[in-house]
């Protein structure tokens, strides 16, 4: 029995994991399109590309907007429902995407694609935190979403394949990217086809989770639940000196209702995650928009002196080797560094990475091989280093929600700040086509990248590894069975006195939970 049930396990994993490579594969496709489009020859792409590739990136990042809807929506009626509608969303988007012949109208389905994309990422992030049941599990599980997004690169590949393969009907000559978008529609019908049919629904009932747990269980201090994986708590003993207790009591037969956002808001270690993660995809995806032309000039104009052939391979190589890494130390990196510590080191390597290539490509400008392999390590690092940083982000969330009644609302309001990418590409775009001096303005974007990234960094040392009840979240709106850690303990422990709680007993549906305070 124990066998069929992880067998059962991975297969969600892997229907799962199916729906970030779909989403993956529709968001890696937008720069090969718009170069077909512009009929750009450029591999690295012109000023131009460049800057109308942000203008539609941009659009396409403010769908991520959506995601404040699709969780909530997700907290609602489930997770499922929330995906495959994604699903269809993006499928529709890659075949109207097909007879795009314009900015105009690649923008405007761009934009449909990011506001239904947005669904499929909240509810990836929301159903691995459901399915994770302990901290261990939630590293393992959030640590292949690198690896998996690796699988997006199929939707350039299908570009690449077949582009210009029907160029003598007048049809494919007309609409020079149906065929890839028809293969990438198909794509999604399979990806959406396969999930109808075998996906579960992630979203526990009141009733599920409680009969899942023997009473004895449930009634017992030393039990772990899946609050205490929420809220990343141990169970703890009764405190010795018999301090006196707090009680609060809940109905099992009450299923808690989703905290609004306006709850979210008000929760200080949510909103310092939150501004910190908005600061690490603003720099990380300026970083990116500018890597092609960056990339390419030379390293006496501040770029990274890489020729456009030699740098897609290399970002192609440093993007896989990096969700390899992840993959393999992440687990080992959290248990060893620790979660919040870990995060806070990434967050100041990035300042690093930004102000130390543009000086490290100067010192080897004397040979293309030191320049090569400096500015290849440059790209890797810093790409690792977004790899960790993100997925620790995603683990911090779900350590933030009160429960799993909230985690969709709350991992809406976090991908809500992906809006960012679109001013990082914006900006970026409008700051190469309006500068006279490319050597000015190169070196003003690293002083900028690091300037952004110093004040994450900043932020970072004020994350929180946990919310605090009575602080974060009031005490009277939690509904678990579970002992939950109280501010004024929080300032006692770290003034090393000791502290523990215990579950009281339960009178018919009614349980009491005492906290020593």
């Amino acid at each position: 029995m124990e066998n069929s049930a992880n067998k059962v396990s991975k297969t969600q994993l892997g229907l799962i994991y199916s729906l970030h490579i779909a989403e993956a594969i529709v968001a890696s496709s937008l720069q090969p399109q718009l170069y077909m489009l512009l009929r750009d020859e450029e591999l690295c792409g012109s000023v131009d590309s460049v800057y109308w590739s942000g203008v539609v990136e941009t659009v396409f990042a403010l769908g991520s907007v959506a995601g404040l809807f699709w969780g909530w929506l997700g907290d609602r009626i489930g997770r499922r429902p929330v995906a495959l509608a994604g699903m269809v969303g993006m499928a529709a988007s890659c075949f109207a995407m097909g007879f795009s012949t314009g900015i105009i109208s690649c923008a405007l389905i761009r934009g449909f694609a990011g506001l239904m994309g947005s669904s499929m990422r909240v509810m990836v992030w929301t159903m691995l935190g459901d399915v994770s049941d302990s901290p261990k599990a939630k590293a393992r599980n959030f640590s292949r979403m690198p690896l998996v997004a690796t699988g997006g690169i199929i939707g350039p590949l299908l570009q690449a394949l077949l582009a210009n393969r029907f160029s003598e009907s007048e049809v494919w000559k007309k609409f020079p990217i149906l065929s890839s978008q028809l293969a990438c529609a198909g794509l999604m019908v399979l990806f959406l086809t396969v999930n109808f049919v075998f996906l579960k629904e992630t979203l526990p009932s009141s009733e599920t989770a409680i009969s899942q747990r023997p009473y004895s269980d449930r009634c017992s201090s030393e039990f772990v639940t899946e609050k205490d994986t929420f809220l990343g708590q141990a169970a703890s003993s009764p405190n010795p000196q018999g301090d006196s207790y707090t009680t609060y009591t809940y109905s099992y037969n009450d299923k808690p209702k989703p905290l609004g956002f306006s709850a979210a808001i008000r929760a200080p270690s949510l909103l310092v995650l939150l501004a910190s993660f908005s600061f690490l995809s603003l720099h990380s995806a300026s970083f990116d928009q500018l890597l092609p032309l960056l990339g390419n000039a030379s390293v006496e104009n501040g770029g990274l002196g890489l020729p456009c052939s030699f740098l897609s391979l290399v970002v192609l190589i440093a993007s896989s080797a990096a969700a390899v890494i992840v993959y393999v130390f992440f687990s080992k990196a959290v248990d060893k560094i620790g979660l919040l510590r870990l995060y806070r080191v990434c967050c100041w390597l990035f300042p690093l990475i930004y102000v130390l290539t543009p000086v490290f490509s100067n010192l080897f400008k004397s040979s293309s091989l030191l320049i090569a392999i400096s500015s290849g390590s440059s790209i890797f690092t810093k790409t690792l280093v977004t790899s960790f940083a993100q997925t620790l982000v995603v683990f911090l969330v779900t350590n933030a929600s009160p429960d799993c009644y909230s985690l969709g609302s709350i991992m809406g309001l976090m991908h809500s700040a992906s809006v960012f990418r679109g001013l990082a590409v914006t900006g970026t775009g409008i700051a190469f086509l309006l500068a006279d001096d490319q050597v000015l303005t190169n070196f003003v974007l690293w002083v900028c990248l690091a300037t952004v990234a110093v004040s994450g960094a900043v932020l970072a040392w004020f994350v929180k590894e946990r919310a605090t009840v009575n602080k974060d979240w009031m005490a009277n709106v939690l509904k678990w069975e579970i002992c939950y850690e109280n501010e004024s303990l929080v300032e006692e422990e770290w003034s090393g006195s000791e502290f523990g709680s215990e579950c009281g007993g339960m009178d018919s549906d009614v349980e009491s939970i005492s906290t020593a305070v």
